[in-house]
Parts: C-alpha cells; sequence; structure tokens
C-alpha cells in the first residue's frame, strides 16, 4: 500500500511540474548555418542493385549487403571507394562511401576467407559502385552550381528600390509575430560602428542619428555569435544596451554563410515572450534582407564587371588590329607571326622597314600577362617602331629601348625582347637580346640558336648588349619565340616545343612562313596547356633564289600543296 500511495504521489507531482508554464524569457538561442553533407549513398535507388545481389546469392551461396559510413563494423568489410581525385574532385577526400559486406549461408563454400575468389569479385563490384556513388554525387554537387550560375541581370526600370522592398521585408517581419517596430543595423566598412540603414515603425528621423559603436552594443555582439538575444525591460537591460526604449525587443544576425552584415532588431511594446516559432520566423525576416543586401551587391559587381570585360574586349581588338599581317614587299624574304590575342597582350611581334631598305623585326614579352603588362608592351613597342627609324645596330637600339623604358617608368616595368636587322641584298642578319629571349636560325645543315642576353629592358640604364652577326642562308628561317610557346606542354605532359614544334619547323622547310606559322598556331590551340604567360611566334624565311624553270616549277607545287 505504503509503496503504491509512494507511486501516485509522484504521478501528481509530474502532472502538476507539467501544468506549470514558464514565466522568465529565454534570452539566448543558438542561431547555426549548419553546413549541409553530401546526400546518403542510398542504393535503393539505384536500378538492377536488388537483382545483382539477388543473382550474387544464387551464384555464391552469400547475401551481399551494402552499408553506408566512413567505418567499417567488421574487419572483413569491403572498402567502396570514390576514384582516385584531387581536392577539387566531386568527393574533395578519398574516404570511403560505405562498405560491402558478405555474410555466408547453408550453401556458401567452406573456407570462406578474404583470398576467395568470392571476395576478389565482391572487390571488384565495390570499385564499380563506388565510381557509380561518386559520379551520382558529382552530378548532385555540379546541378547545384548550375544553378547558382544564372547570371544576376539588372533591370532598367526596377519596380522597387532597394529601401521599399526591405521596409516590406521588416512591416511582414512585425506583423508575422505581432510586434509594433524592426530596424536594420549594418555594419561599417571599419567594423566597428552598426549604422541604422531602414525602420519600420519608427520616426524616419531614426536614420539621421550617429552610428552606434560596435564596443557597447553588447546585445549586437551576441546576436552576431549565433545567438538571438531577447531583451526585457522589466529586468535589468543596462547591460545588453538596446537601441530603442521598448518593453521587449529580440535581436538576431544578418549573415550569410560567410559574412556577418549586421543585426536586425524587433520591437514590442508590451512584455512579452518570443516562442521559437516567432525567433524562426524572424530568422527567416532576416535571411531575407541578407538576400537583398547580397542581390544589390551582385547587381553592382555586375555593372562594374561587364563595363570592365566591354574595356577589356576593345582593349584585345586594339591589340589585335595593331599586329603586322603583311609581309614586308622584298624580294625573297616572308615574314609571319602570330599572338594569342585572347589574353590582355603581354607580348608583341612587329616588323618595319626603314628608308634604307633593311627589315627590321622584334619580338618582346614581359613576365605576366595583365594589364599593366599590355600597357608596357604598348610603350616598348612604339618606342621600337621610333628607335628604328634612325638607329643601324642593334645593340644600340636596345641599349637607346633601355633608356627609354628606365627613364619613363618608376622601375617597376621591365621587358624581355630579341630584335634584328636583315640586309635583303646581302643575307646579313644582326641579332641582340634582352633577357631570356629566344630565337633560332634553321637551316638544312644545322640549327644556331641565339646566346643568353643581357638584363632585361628598363632594369639597369647602363646595361649593354652584344649583338650577333650570321649570315642568312636561302631556304632558311628564323624563329622567334616567348616563353609561352617553349613552356607549353600538351596532353601527354610533354613538352609541346621539342615534341611537336621544332620537328614540325625543321622537316617543312619549303613551306612559307604564314603556313609554318598556323602550324605553330594550330599546335598551341590544339594540344597544348599554356602557363600565365602569352604564346607569340614570329618566323622570318629567305626563299631561295629561282635559277631554272625546274625550281620555279617546284616552289610553286610546294606553295599549292600547303
Amino acid at each position: 500500500m505504503e509503496t503504491r500511495q509512494g507511486w501516485q504521489e509522484l504521478v501528481e507531482r509530474l502532472k502538476a511540474r507539467r501544468n506549470v508554464e514558464p514565466i522568465t524569457p529565454r534570452p539566448l538561442r543558438v542561431y547555426r548555418e549548419e553546413v549541409p553533407i553530401p546526400p546518403d549513398c542510398d542504393l535503393a535507388t539505384l536500378p538492377g542493385w536488388r537483382a545483382l545481389c539477388r543473382s550474387f546469392l544464387q551464384t555464391t551461396g552469400c547475401l551481399l549487403r551494402f552499408l553506408p559510413g566512413a567505418q567499417p563494423s567488421s574487419p572483413d568489410d569491403i572498402p567502396v571507394m570514390p576514384p582516385t581525385v584531387d581536392a577539387s574532385g566531386p568527393v574533395g577526400v578519398r574516404s570511403p562511401l560505405g562498405h560491402l559486406r558478405i555474410d555466408p549461408t547453408t550453401r556458401a563454400p567452406k573456407g570462406l576467407n578474404p583470398d576467395h575468389p568470392i571476395y576478389r569479385m565482391a572487390r571488384g563490384m565495390a570499385e564499380v559502385l563506388g565510381e557509380l556513388l561518386a559520379t551520382r554525387i558529382a552530378l548532385w554537387q555540379r546541378e547545384a552550381e548550375l544553378a547558382a550560375g544564372i547570371p544576376v541581370i539588372p533591370h532598367k526600370e526596377e519596380e522597387q528600390h532597394l529601401a521599399q522592398r526591405l521596409d516590406e521585408i521588416l512591416h511582414s517581419a512585425t506583423r508575422a509575430v505581432d510586434a509594433q517596430a524592426a530596424a536594420i543595423y549594418i555594419l561599417d566598412e571599419t567594423t566597428s560602428h552598426l549604422k541604422l540603414r531602414a525602420i519600420w515603425g519608427l520616426p524616419k528621423t531614426k536614420l539621421l542619428a550617429p552610428p552606434r559603436n560596435l564596443k557597447s552594443a553588447m546585445a549586437d555582439l551576441e546576436a552576431m555569435l549565433g545567438h538571438a538575444v531577447i531583451v526585457d525591460r522589466s529586468q535589468p537591460v543596462d547591460h545588453w544596451n538596446p537601441p530603442e526604449e521598448f518593453a521587449t525587443s529580440v535581436c538576431l544576425p544578418i549573415s550569410t554563410p560567410t559574412t556577418i552584415l549586421g543585426t536586425l532588431w524587433v520591437f514590442s511594446n508590451q512584455q512579452r515572450t518570443f516562442s521559437d516559432r516567432d525567433i524562426d520566423l524572424l530568422e527567416v525576416a532576416a535571411g531575407r534582407v541578407a538576400a537583398e543586401l547580397e542581390r544589390e551587391a551582385a547587381l553592382q559587381a555586375a555593372l562594374q564587371t561587364a563595363q570592365l570585360q566591354r574595356q577589356v574586349e576593345r582593349a584585345q581588338r586594339l591589340i589585335r588590329s595593331q599586329l603586322p599581317s603583311v609581309s614586308p614587299l622584298v624580294d625573297g624574304w616572308e615574314l609571319a607571326g602570330w599572338m594569342d590575342t585572347e589574353r590582355m597582350g603581354g607580348a608583341f611581334f612587329d616588323w618595319c622597314c626603314p628608308k634604307d631598305g633593311r627589315i627590321h623585326f622584334a619580338l618582346g614579352e614581359a613576365a605576366e600577362d595583365s594589364v599593366s603588362t599590355a600597357l608596357t608592351m604598348a610603350a616598348v613597342k612604339a618606342a621600337w617602331r621610333a628607335h628604328a627609324q634612325y638607329q643601324r645596330e642593334t645593340k644600340k637600339l636596345l641599349e637607346q629601348l633601355n633608356l627609354t623604358l628606365w627613364t619613363s617608368s618608376a622601375g617597376d616595368q621591365s621587358a624581355i625582347m630579341v630584335c634584328g636587322i636583315v640586309d635583303p641584298k646581302t643575307g646579313t642578319l644582326w641579332l641582340a637580346a634582352a633577357g631570356t629571349a629566344y630565337a633560332m636560325l634553321i637551316t638544312e645543315k644545322q640549327h644556331r640558336v641565339l646566346p643568353p642576353g643581357g638584363a632585361n629592358l628598363g632594369v639597369d640604364p647602363e646595361s649593354t648588349y652584344l649583338p650577333v652577326r650570321w649570315k642568312f642562308p636561302e631556304n632558311a628561317i628564323l624563329v622567334a619565340t616567348t616563353a609561352g610557346v617553349r613552356s607549353a606542354v600538351g596532353v601527354d605532359q610533354r613538352p609541346l616545343w621539342e615534341t611537336q614544334i621544332l620537328p614540325l619547323l625543321t622537316s617543312n622547310l619549303h613551306l612559307p612562313a604564314k603556313i609554318l606559322v598556323q602550324h605553330v598556331q594550330r599546335a598551341i590551340e590544339q594540344n597544348a596547356v599554356t602557363p600565365n604567360k602569352v604564346p607569340a611566334v614570329l618566323i622570318i624565311k629567305r626563299r631561295p633564289s629561282p635559277k631554272h624553270p625546274e625550281t620555279d616549277s617546284r616552289l610553286r607545287e610546294n606553295s599549292q600543296h600547303a
């Protein structure tokens, strides 16, 4: 009887506790942005998996089960691994997607161990299954990325201004939780003050108030940590320092998954508690505010990017139009070049024929491809054009270019360059290089490589450059390239210059210079992976002088064949 009476007293006490409602508001509520995990590898939706397991049971007498999870529950479990990928692959790290377990039945063969053919067959199935599951996860991720890749296109006449949209969000939030006012405080650039940016239910003159110091805004600081702070005036609130005098107020963070933007305050004239449902609704409102602010920032960034892209395209067209396309009208000589103009322009090639009748040519490049180097290359090209009109020696020409670039810059501009002069009458070639420029004279019998030059242009005003003098034989070509061509690698990760381009040039000396340049361009664009350098090539060919009709006909046949 005593035991029964004790149980009845305990039940009555629990009922009394259940009927008591909390009278103190919950001041804090954790607000976390949880990163979604990849979907579980559910094989129930995989067509044919059940049929495969039944066939496996009928064939081997063993049950085949898939257990999701990275940790095995038995040492005999076979891991289902994704294919070998890098850190940017679909699954990020190479961890098991699950495990295959083999459960023998009475029909299973005796002496079943990990070296049995049944286990070897299961391991092969695990490899195929791992690749399939990794593909499904990659598809799931790529589809989400494509959904996020929709461009933000601003409308010329927006129906509502950002201020009006924020007011509607605040109005909806206050009405949903039966409050009277709301305000949005956004952090400044220094993240030291909170400025009132939007209000509802408060006088518009509040927008003229000075920013609030973040150090003294304890409720805002607590909210930015991921909490929802409820301030009740019936209790001491000096510590929280709310911005407005209301009976009850709540502060929530306005944030994206990576950035804290500010806080959302909602005010009520009555002393009350905010339920979990109210907090959830206000969190949705804070998320809408963050989305509107991000959209506005994305629109501004899209407009700036579009304008910058148009400027870059105009600059690329200008660079492309300034490249020479017509070979000089000099009997027996051909000049052709190519440069990847899809980039900004960290290189150039050019040629000209001054009044002395010689052919001047040059190829320059910068250490990287950027807008600043494109401007530097334009200045170097203009200076070379001006100096080539009166300088008759490559050594003095490079020294004058070096002094010009050094005096016109602050010391942060440099260029690599090879320039040369050809005398069409005697076939004499003068070359000089600055920096790691590269040029090669290819004949039917030998190759001659330009030795390393002096310092880069614009580095030292007293730099000197040593010229070389070669005889340019007939049916030979001079090839000058940038580092973007020499450092390009093919799909087999082998240097394209040594394996394809140079053998192609050596074995086709009979082709015109323009055709050779097209071959180099095709090899670079189709088979190469180039670094952050602009590929460019300049080819000068001396045609063999026609001596009899057979030679003329052979040249015509080669040109038609090319």
